[in-house]
């Protein structure tokens, strides 16, 4: 993989970076409302609209899946367009597929609304990372805390406002109020303005002055796949995002096997999607409250350090979730998705960071998106139909290890290459 320093644009790195990256955070975060509320409802609203509980996983993995395709598609409009109107066009589809949920015309519909919001989540997630490239490589990791922080905040608000609406008001109107809040993020996308970016003007330069390269797909994922340190990045983000996408799919029929007491509640009649979207929320909640401190951390220690630590703990954290019961299993659900927020925010930062000396930045952003894309949507796919035959727990715990040999692997490179 060939790589090239990056340029010096002081006003760009001292002035638009923080208020670029917030203001781009709260539009992906306004538009992800439908999608996080899916994982904590839909598994206990299927019946009611029609859908078998063997093809909830296939619509919490059909956004993941359509975005093997479509992050490539993100990746070349943003090259040659620039930012501004790709990313206002994703959040006009994403208001678009939140819409659908609430009609409740059956899977195929729905299954298409999935396949929309993979489509324009694959456009907003370019937009964030190509905001975080302003701020250079001495900001990468606050920058990325802060905007997987703020667009899990929004993901927060889903799963708690959305749990209590649900087990209080209905589906319905759960939808119909989802959907309004997310209209106030096309005001916002049209408001804002890119500056210019100094990815975009080199990319540009170099597919002017390398034509050949410019057309040929497989051949710039050979070039990025030459790296080593590419390989296991995406590896690693691939599986550890598989196993967020088996826990956070599965979380409510976990809590469902385990703590339920009653027909429809849990302890103290209090819901399972309250319960759910507590828990879960404690996962995205922690991106805005420990992400961005662990951000600035791995900017310190190094990214490398930072996942393979948080790796670590994860992992034991994943073997209580799979061996203890009742309150104990909770806590460990509780340390699981805090060192899954930090894992997330850690190795985006480290793809940035690559990317920034990149020949391709938006090629190798695409790549490891889609790596981390076809790890997310294996996960509900598996969990609902294999894991349901070897058991949540076993399925928890052999995915756990693997990550954290991969992330090892790909410590053990970086340490080397730093020598």
């Amino acid at each position: 993989m060939h790589l090239a320093s990056s340029p010096t644009d002081t006003s760009t790195t001292t002035r638009t970076p923080l208020r670029l990256v917030t203001s781009t955070s709260l539009v992906i975060a306004l538009c992800i409302l439908g999608d996080s509320l899916m994982y904590s409802i839909l598994p206990l609203e299927a019946a009611n609209l029609g859908i078998g509980l063997s093809l909830v996983g296939v619509l919490l993995s059909a956004n993941r899946l359509i975005r093997l395709l479509s992050n490539g598609w993100a990746s070349s409009i943003y090259e040659r367009f620039g930012p501004r109107l790709p990313f206002i066009g994703a959040a006009v589809l994403g208001l678009i597929s939140t819409i659908l949920y609430g009609f409740g015309w059956g899977f195929a519909i729905f299954l298409g609304a999935r396949m929309l919001w993979g489509v324009a989540w694959s456009g907003l997630r370019q937009g964030g990372y190509q905001a975080v490239w302003h701020g250079g490589q001495s900001t990468k990791g606050r920058l990325t805390g802060l905007l997987w922080g703020i667009v899990r905040l929004g993901s927060a608000t889903a799963v708690l406002g959305g749990g209590v609406f649900y087990d209080h008001y209905g589906y319905r109107v759960t939808i119909t109020v989802v959907a309004t809040v997310t209209a106030l993020a096309l005001p916002v996308a049209f408001w804002l303005r890119w500056p210019a970016s100094f990815a975009h003007q080199r990319t540009s330069a170099k597919a002017t002055a390398q034509p050949k390269r410019s057309g040929i797909p497989w051949q710039v994922w050979q070039e990025l796949l030459s790296a080593r340190v590419v390989r296991q990045l995406l590896g690693a983000g691939s599986i550890q995002l598989y196993l967020s996408g088996v826990i956070v799919s599965t979380t409510s029929i976990y809590l469902a096997e385990r703590l339920q007491v009653g027909e429809n509640t849990l302890l103290f009649g209090v819901g399972i999607a309250t319960i759910t979207g507590l828990l879960q929320g404690v996962r995205w909640l922690s991106d805005i409250t420990v992400g961005p401190a662990i951000g600035r951390l791995s900017d310190h220690f190094g990214q490398a350090h930072m996942a393979l630590i948080l790796s670590t703990i994860a992992t034991v954290a994943v073997g209580g979730l799979a061996t203890l019961t009742d309150g104990y299993a909770l806590l460990c659900l509780f340390l699981y998705f805090l060192c899954d927020s930090g894992i997330n925010v850690t190795l985006s930062a480290a793809a940035s960071g690559v990317a920034m000396h990149a020949s391709r930045p938006h090629h190798l952003i695409s790549a490891y998106t889609t790596a981390g894309d076809l790890g997310s949507a294996l996960g509900p796919l598996l969990a609902f139909s294999i894991g349901r035959y070897l058991g949540l727990p076993l399925t928890y715990l052999a995915t756990a290890l693997l990550g954290l040999l991969v992330v090892f692997c790909y410590h053990q490179t970086q340490r080397t290459s730093h020598k």
